[in-house]
């Protein structure tokens, strides 16, 4: 029997292991939040939803996304607020439809595995990207600070500095894309290597354009 999986697309990339906040005001996804209040198990599938659509045309919804699992609800004269964590990843196999809000059929994922032949990496990794948010930060406000505390789980804490990159969302859905651990953080560790070339050019007065 095929798993299904009410849907909440959104502009950005929920990564596993990270927070998400969501001001709910529509009323199809309203009426999804309503039906998870009284859930022993309150989920939803995030996938990326991309923004810059031509006119006439339908919104893409990539296929892979991730479980969030509501941790909160919160209501105020506008908006239903909630708290959720992204936990697993998974593949949209078959958008059904979207009455009385948008649901899918999904299919899990595998958790990418750890092995402590990655500990040097990973230490790298962060050095890397809280080091980038450090440099980052002279232009512009970060969604993170360089300083963020991260998990002292390896996995979970390799997710989470790759959700820190200040990327474009197509770059952090390259990422929640990997299949192996090794892939997420080649792939970060790159994204890293990109953006401090770029800064390098800032720093120096130039206007590169960012083509990694």
């Amino acid at each position: 029997m095929a798993l299904v999986l009410p849907q909440f697309p959104v502009g950005s990339v929920l990564m596993p292991f990270m927070p998400l906040a969501l001001r709910v005001f529509e009323p199809r996804y309203l009426k999804l939040m309503g039906d998870l209040v009284g859930s022993d198990n309150p989920v939803f599938g995030v996938p990326l939803h991309p923004q810059r659509v031509a006119a006439g045309e339908q919104p893409e919804r990539l296929t892979i996304g991730t479980v969030a699992k509501v941790e909160d609800f919160g209501m105020t004269d506008e908006h239903l607020g909630i708290t959720a964590t992204g936990t697993k990843r998974f593949v949209i196999t078959k958008w059904l439809e979207a009455d009385p809000y948008p649901r899918a059929e999904v299919a899990y994922l595998p958790d990418l595995v750890w092995d402590d032949k990655f500990d040097s990496q990973r230490m790298t990794l962060e050095l890397e990207v809280r080091g980038l948010l450090t440099r980052a930060s002279k232009y512009g406000e970060m969604m993170w600070e360089p300083d963020t505390e991260i998990s002292e789980e390896p996995v979970a804490a390799i997710w989470q500095l790759a959700a820190m990159l200040p990327v474009p969302p197509q770059e952090q859905h390259t990422m929640l894309e990997s299949e192996e651990l090794e892939t997420l953080i080649e792939t970060a560790l790159a994204i890293c290597a990109g953006g401090n070339r770029f800064l390098d050019g800032l720093d120096a007065g130039e206007s590169p354009q960012r083509t990694d």
